[in-house]
């Protein structure tokens, strides 16, 4: 019998994906994919699978679903949340059964702003230029190339064996108040003036933000003008790119950014900073700090050891006993103390 998720109500801009499809953007195919790939790293340790495997993203709301064909193993990682399955509250960032017609509920508290709901095995959608992620404005890819909806039920990849249930603590993962960047591509045709206004500006993240950017608000009128920038040839953009529109306002490129654009970019957030970057709530305020080439690379350094430690800092987890409907299939003797040895 197939496995699903079915999806019994959703917020407005949830949608599957991975970890993008990178490669295409010559051929003006953006890379998508999730916009927290720490959140994500989480999820996959917890299950114990790759981070490859396609999720459901939840973008500032959340969700009920329940899963039919049998039972699987989930967790919810990302932005704060309340998780309940029927009346149970489960824990954040840990890894939990939902048995057969057993409903799931995920509240995203206010200011969240991505979660992200993980299933042993992924969800089954057919892959589109070697990823499973949806391109909302393409209309490919995901869930029949849209966002998810209700009465939507998505096949699950998995088997009848899956590993032990596992809790990641919480922890705070970075401190930091500012948001670093390196120069852009076309930093060199904006004054010293204007640079220096840049790095001393307080920016709020405005709601006019999607998975393709996020316009930046400030209290200079004037913005960050440019000298014949606006006539400048397209070429490439990359994820963090500081776009300076016609109006002198900035706006961060994110995952579903376009392939190429003709304004010119400020700078570009680096991409240890990047998943940080988008979840903060819409007006927040922060600054920019610059660093340089070889302080981003050895940001993206820190960022990639801390992902791969993940797994080293999980916690098993032991079922309550009136939460077990098989409470004799346990071995419950298994881990006592030894008197002769204490």
């Amino acid at each position: 019998m197939s496995l699903f998720l079915s999806v019994v109500n959703i917020a407005p801009g949830a949608s599957i994906q991975d970890i993008g499809r990178p490669g295409y953007q010559r051929y003006g195919v953006s890379e998508g994919g999730v916009m927290d790939r720490l959140s994500v790293a989480k999820g996959a340790a917890l299950l114990r699978q790759p981070t490859e495997n396609a999720v459901i993203e939840l973008c500032g709301g959340g969700g009920e679903f329940t899963v039919h064909g049998g039972e699987a193993l989930m967790a919810v990682t990302g932005a704060a949340a309340v998780i309940a399955l029927d009346e149970r509250t489960m824990p954040h960032q840990c890894s939990f059964i939902v048995k057969e017609n057993q409903r799931l509920s995920i509240r995203l508290l206010p200011g969240s702003v991505y979660s992200y709901l993980h299933v042993f095995g992924g969800f089954d959608v057919p892959k589109v230029m070697g990823s499973r992620s949806t391109h909302i404005r393409a209309g490919f890819g995901g869930y029949c190339g849209r966002y998810l909806m209700a009465d939507d039920n998505i096949a699950i990849a998995a088997s009848d064996v899956h590993p032990d249930c596992t809790l990641l603590p919480e922890t705070v993962e970075n401190k930091r108040q500012d948001i670093r960047i390196v120069w852009g591509a076309q930093a060199h045709l904006f004054s010293n003036d204007v640079r220096s206004r840049f790095l001393t500006t307080e920016f709020t993240v405005s709601n006019v933000r999607d998975r393709m950017g996020i316009r930046l608000e400030c209290r200079y009128s004037d913005g960050f003008p440019v000298s014949g920038g606006l006539s400048g040839i397209s070429d490439a953009v990359i994820a963090g790119d500081i776009q300076i529109g016609g109006d002198s306002m900035a706006t961060v490129l994110l995952a579903d950014r376009q392939p190429t654009g003709g304004y010119p970019r400020i700078a570009t957030v680096i991409t240890a900073d990047l998943d940080r970057l988008a979840q903060l709530p819409s007006m927040s305020v922060f600054r920019f700090s610059p660093v340089s080439i070889e302080e981003a690379v050895c940001a993206l350094e820190d960022y990639r050891r801390h992902i791969a430690a993940i797994p080293e800092k999980l916690q098993s987890v032991f079922c309550d006993p009136k939460y077990v409907d098989n409470l004799l299939g346990y071995n419950l003797i298994d881990g006592v103390v030894d008197a002769k040895r204490n």
